[in-house]
């Protein structure tokens, strides 16, 4: 398959899942959106989640910001806020039921650990060290865990939608995080 047909499937996918779920996509839908045929899509891909995780990190490249913000906190309070915004709706929806077919696909899993949670994770840890480096957050962080405890309740909200993921959770949250990263004041 051709690059040119490769992206068409793919913006297809993706338009498609506007108007319906995952479990409602059918290869055959993919096929006549894009303009090609069953086969041919069997020829890049082995199933409709295949090219929907794709389809999604595709997307992801041109939706998901990384902030160009130089004060630290501010950037990890945007990106922060990026996130919960970006898993609202359409996003939220789409990722939700591929992490739900994921627990029992091992290579679906892997595409999105890779393809989607570590790019992110590695940006967060950057973000956080060069806040350390600064001396805006602790020295004595667990990176991990500190992305942990944001994106949790991120994820949480976006998936069990038993609460809004909106501006003020988002803004609340970014910062409550950064106040935790920072050092203990001193008496004077």
């Amino acid at each position: 398959m051709d690059e040119e047909l490769g992206a068409r499937v793919l913006r297809a996918t993706w338009a498609l899942l506007a108007q319906k779920s995952l479990s409602e996509l059918t290869l055959n839908e993919i096929a006549s959106a894009a303009g090609t045929s069953r086969p041919a899509l069997y020829r890049r891909w082995n199933s409709v989640e295949a090219i929907v995780i794709d389809a999604f990190l595709a997307m992801v490249e041109d939706e998901v910001p990384t902030p160009g913000i130089a004060e630290p906190a501010l950037a990890l309070q945007e990106y922060i806020a990026s996130l919960a915004r970006f898993l609202q709706g359409r996003v939220g929806r789409v990722i939700a039921e591929l992490l739900g077919r994921a627990q029992n696909d091992e290579a679906l899993m892997a595409a999105f650990h890779q393809g989607f949670l570590v790019p992110r994770r590695n940006h967060a840890r950057e973000l956080i060290a060069r806040g350390q480096v600064a001396g805006v957050f602790r020295s004595d962080l667990d990176l991990d865990l500190i992305i942990d405890l944001y994106a949790g309740p991120i994820y949480f909200r976006a998936f069990s939608k038993h609460a809004p993921l909106d501006r003020d959770f988002a803004e609340g949250l970014a910062r409550l995080v950064t106040d935790t990263l920072r050092p203990p004041r001193t008496a004077d």
